[in-house]
């Protein structure tokens, strides 16, 4: 018997020990092109690896391996790309820090090193409906899930955009076509949070409520949607705490 649980336990072990292997292993990628389309939005574009995949949604640990000793060479950074794109996109802002000045800096053949994939945004694979709220370049997290889902089932997706209207055009033209797609910027919390009660009105705890940005939005959306009687299980939560 006690053999048995130590063959158990190693194996556990084992298991556990390939699962962060594989997360926290790191490759490295060059990139494509850096684009500013609007005051300090930055747009990177990265070169992806042949056998690199993620879920939609993800984030992922992204290192500048020539910043300087004194600078926070790592950030966790959200992928606005779907696995089946043919890069890895991140959308971010200039904070002015040492890391984000370096990283919007960087020119067409720089490398990056990019680990630890994971997702907070995980999505059962049913028909039920998802109800989405993205603050500022939280709709990097929004944009690849309704990419894959769009036409597929009810969804709803509202942007308190605070001027990244980045990817608006793209989200608009899906949502012209996909008559299951309610797409919505809005200009104030309170406006996100009537287009959200909407939403709850039309289908309570059948939904799945994914939100991601400024953790003062994402967190006072929590507990609107609380307050309408929606199950904390039903939420799931990104929050972008380096846009602080």
């Amino acid at each position: 018997m006690l053999m048995i649980s130590l063959l158990v336990i190693a194996a556990l072990a084992l298991m556990i020990w390939g699962v962060i292997a594989y997360l926290g292993r790191s490759q490295t990628l060059t990139v494509k092109s850096v684009e500013n389309p609007k005051g300090d939005i930055h747009l990177i574009h990265l070169r992806k690896p042949k056998n690199m995949t993620w879920k939609a949604g993800s984030y992922a640990k992204l290192t500048l391996p020539d910043l300087e000793a004194s600078g926070q060479k790592s950030r966790w950074l959200t992928i606005a790309s779907n696995p089946d794109d043919n890069e890895i996109l991140i959308l971010t802002h200039n904070s002015g820090s040492l890391y984000k000045k370096s990283l919007t800096q960087l020119s067409k053949g720089d490398t990056v090193e990019i680990s630890w994939l994971e997702s907070s945004l995980k999505i059962q694979n049913d028909d039920s409906p998802l109800v989405c709220f993205a603050s500022d370049v939280g709709i990097a997290a929004m944009r690849p899930i309704v990419k894959e889902w769009a036409g597929k089932r009810d969804l709803i997706l509202n942007h308190l955009d605070k001027g990244v209207t980045v990817f608006d055009q793209e989200l608009s033209q899906i949502a012209q076509k996909d008559d299951k797609l309610n797409y919505g910027r809005s200009t104030s919390l309170s406006q996100s949070k009537e287009s959200l009660k909407k939403a709850v009105d039309k289908y309570g705890n059948k939904a799945t409520y994914l939100l991601a940005g400024q953790p003062d939005d994402v967190e006072a959306m929590e507990k609107f949607l609380a307050d309408k009687g929606i199950d904390r299980k039903r939420m799931k939560t990104e929050k972008f705490n380096g846009l602080k």
